[in-house]
């Protein structure tokens, strides 16, 4: 049986168990973050959410969100890694990581049934962050394949923080036109907060990046 009925190769270089990864947020999931102070019937908002979603993403550099099982099978010269006496130490691609699965050292693709094979490691450890140390590691170079099996971030209850940051973006892409600071219809006028002035929910600025620290992936992968 193979490791990923229906894989998705992520942005961020590893493989999920998932055809798609959902959005942070719904649009009746906005529509209640803002007080219903908008219809579920806008198109902008639906049209908004998963570029605000894939905003967030791409800054942290993993998907976050939900809760997925997901692998990465790539050479240890491409991984940040330390050897240390016969253990290898292998930084995942993610936080909030809740288990790892499956280790496989040497490992290649086996066509027939779409599993890693190789040298099947049983003893490793794993931190939240990330951080996988596998014990007695043998026969193990630069070029060498390796495959992890892992399940990673957060859902439910755990992130509502990035479902309100989500609506946030949102609502600012929706209600400050580009390069407008400001309008005026009939006796009415309206000005934008210079800070989203013109700005789309791909753009994170300094405040909605501080937000995201605890999220943010460290180093490069």
């Amino acid at each position: 049986m193979s490791d990923f009925s229906n894989p998705k190769l992520t942005p961020w270089g590893y493989i999920a168990d998932s055809e798609t990864i959902a959005d942070f947020i719904t649009v009746n999931d906005f529509v209640s973050f803002t007080g219903g102070k908008f219809s579920a019937s806008d198109t902008r908002i639906a049209a908004n959410i998963p570029s605000a979603t894939q905003a967030i993403r791409n800054y942290c550099g993993w998907h976050i969100a939900p809760s997925l099982v997901c692998g990465i099978y790539c050479r240890v010269a491409d991984l940040r890694n330390v050897i240390v006496g016969r253990d290898l130490l292998i930084q995942i691609p993610a936080n909030f990581v809740s288990s790892v699965s499956k280790v496989v050292i040497n490992a290649s693709l086996d066509p027939d049934t779409g599993d890693y094979i190789g040298d099947l490691m049983t003893e490793y450890d794993i931190t939240p962050g990330g951080l996988l140390r596998v014990y007695d590691v043998n026969r193990v170079d630069r070029k060498s394949k390796v495959f992890v099996k892992y399940t990673a971030g957060l859902s439910g209850d755990d992130i509502p923080a990035i479902k309100e940051l989500t609506a946030d973006l949102v609502t600012h892409s929706v209600t400050s036109p580009y390069g407008v600071n400001s309008e005026a219809v009939g006796g009415v006028s309206v000005s934008y907060n210079a800070t989203w002035a013109g700005q789309s929910s791909t753009g994170l600025t300094n405040n909605t990046r501080e937000v995201l620290e605890p999220y943010k992936l460290r180093g490069v992968f």
